[in-house]
C-alpha cells in the first residue's frame, strides 16, 4: 500500500505486515516513522477481516532503537514539543497493545533501546538465534520511560531493572529466558518460522483469538480480582453459546475443520 516513507504495509486476506523500511540508518525511529507506524495499525485495528499483523524489519537489524539525529534534532524544541513527540511514541505501543488482532514480531539482528517497544508490545515474538538486544537508553543518560510499562508486563519488575540500569547486551535465547520473546530459530530461518506461528493462528477461531486479549488484558489491570470468578464465569458462557463457539464444537464431533480454518 502506498502513502508510506519509512514503513511498507501489505494486506492479504486476514494477514497484514507492516515492515520498518530505513535499512540505511538500521530502520532507527524518528517522528515520521513513529507516526507511520501509528497510522498502518490505527487504520489495521479498524479493519475486521484482518486477524494477523505480521511486524518486521528490512536488512540485517531489526532497529537501532530512536534515531539520534531526530533526538539532536529535538535539542531545540520547546518542553511542550517533546513532550507531544513523546506522547506519540507512547501511543504507538499503546496501539500496538491494544490492538484486538495478534500482532507477531519477527526479529533478527539488534534491538536497541525504544525498538524493544515495539517487540514489549507485541503478542508472539519471534527470534533468531543470533538476534541481540539491550536497553542501550542509559548509555546517553535517559531513562526508557514509555516503553517500561510494555517491557515490565512481559520480563517482570527484577529482570527489567537489571537490564535497563546495566543497558547490557542479551541474546535471543536470554530474550525467550525473559519472557520478552517467544519462539527461536535458527539463522536464515525467520521467515519460515514466523509463517508457521501465522498458520497455526490462521487455524484458530477468530473472535476467540480477540477475546483472550481483551481477557487478559483486564486482569492485568488493578483491581481485576475483585470479580474474577463472575468475570470468567461470564465470559466461557458467552463464548460457549457464540456461533463461533457452536461451530468449533459442531466441526470437532464431525471430525472436520471449523469454518474459520484458513485453507492451506
Amino acid at each position: 500500500m502506498t502513502g508510506y516513507e519509512t514503513i511498507q504495509l501489505h494486506v492479504g486476506g486476514p494477514l497484514a505486515s507492516i515492515t520498518l523500511a530505513r535499512e540505511k540508518v538500521r530502520n532507527a525511529m524518528n517522528i515520521r516513522m513513529i507516526r507511520e507506524l501509528v497510522r498502518a495499525f490505527d487504520d489495521l485495528n479498524q479493519n475486521e477481516e484482518i486477524r494477523i499483523i505480521l511486524l518486521r524489519a528490512e536488512g540485517e537489524h531489526f532497529s537501532a532503537g530512536a534515531d539520534l539525529n531526530w533526538m539532536r534534532e529535538g535539542l531545540g524544541q520547546s518542553p511542550e514539543q517533546l513532550l507531544a513527540e513523546s506522547r506519540e511514541l507512547a501511543g504507538l505501543f499503546s496501539s500496538i497493545h491494544r490492538s484486538e488482532h495478534v500482532v507477531v514480531t519477527a526479529v533478527r539482528g539488534k534491538v536497541m533501546g525504544g525498538a524493544n517497544g515495539l517487540v514489549a508490545a507485541s503478542d508472539i515474538v519471534v527470534v533468531e538465534e543470533t538476534a541481540a538486544f539491550a536497553f542501550s537508553e542509559i548509555k546517553l543518560g535517559l531513562i526508557p520511560a514509555t516503553i517500561s510499562p510494555f517491557v515490565l508486563r512481559k520480563m517482570g519488575y527484577s529482570r527489567t531493572k537489571e537490564l535497563m540500569l546495566t543497558g547490557r547486551l542479551f541474546h535471543a535465547k536470554e530474550a525467550v529466558e525473559y519472557g520478552l520473546a517467544h519462539v527461536i530459530c535458527g539463522k536464515g530461518k525467520l521467515e519460515e518460522t514466523a509463517d508457521a506461528v501465522i498458520k497455526e493462528l490462521l487455524s484458530n477461531g477468530p473472535r476467540a483469538m480477540k477475546g483472550i486479549k481483551s481477557l487478559l488484558d483486564t486482569l492485568d489491570r488493578p483491581g481485576a480480582n475483585d470479580r474474577l470468578s463472575d468475570l470468567t464465569a461470564e465470559l466461557i458462557a458467552k463464548y460457549r453459546s457464540s456461533e463461533e463457539g457452536q461451530e468449533g464444537i459442531s466441526a470437532f464431533f464431525e471430525k472436520r475443520k471449523p469454518g474459520w480454518h484458513e485453507a492451506n
